[in-house]
């Protein structure tokens, strides 16, 4: 039985452990991994488009669709859709966006609203108690509303953290701050879980704050 247990933790954390295929955004002619909340998904599934039959799932892409997004003119757009194929004995990918959109080059995402957060660089690991952290060494900061860039931010960590501080400080001033400290208390208990220093509710907001804003405040 023990040995049945072990087994299967091996395999879930080999799961946990594969490397995610990130989607991309293209802003500026630079290439960045975009790795947070999905709008095209959403948009595909107003549309009930049909998965093609010969799509492979895997535990690297959830959902079957791996997709290019391109900021043109301050706008968004969904400019490719990619599934992943058998090839022998190895896996391609191949785009589909022509069989979903046909004589359609790219889709405007106009009602994507949301603060958008895409990390980039090296990794960095940070140790401490048998417990590690992990950041990165920049960060671009989106706010968008009904698909439009309304502001930007490219920051290196530090500024980051700072750009968190100013926000969090400033929803504490609003009637939202008090409802979110009741509404997370349980999303604080499970991030607080394994970790040897638990984080207070305060901090947990402000590390979480660009997803509980609509806007970023000057």
């Amino acid at each position: 039985m023990k040995k049945l247990i072990l087994f299967a933790l091996i395999i879930s954390l080999k799961v946990f452990a594969t490397e995610q295929i990130s989607d991309i955004l293209i802003y500026n002619g630079k290439t960045y991994e975009w790795n947070n909340y999905n709008p095209a998904r959403d948009y595909l599934e107003t549309f009930n488009f049909k998965v093609p039959d010969d799509a492979i799932e895997t535990t690297a892409n959830y959902g079957y669709y791996i997709f290019t997004y391109t900021i043109e003119n301050d706008s968004l757009f969904l400019t490719d859709i990619k599934i992943l194929v058998k090839k022998e004995k190895h896996l391609e990918s191949r785009s589909v966006f022509e069989v979903f959109f046909k004589d359609k080059k790219k889709i405007i995402m106009d009602l994507y609203s949301k603060i958008q957060t895409i990390p980039y660089g090296k990794k960095i690991e940070v140790r401490k108690s048998n417990w590690t952290d992990i950041h990165y060494p920049n960060y671009l900061v989106l706010e968008f509303n009904n698909g439009k860039v309304e502001k930007h931010y490219d920051l290196n960590y530090k500024s980051f953290l700072k750009l968190k501080k100013k926000q969090f400080l400033k929803f504490k001033q609003t009637p939202e701050y008090p409802k979110s400290k009741l509404n997370e208390i349980k999303n604080l208990e499970n991030f607080n879980e394994f970790r040897p220093k638990k984080s207070s509710i305060e901090s947990y907001l402000e590390f979480k704050i660009l997803g509980l804003i609509k806007t970023l405040k000057e």
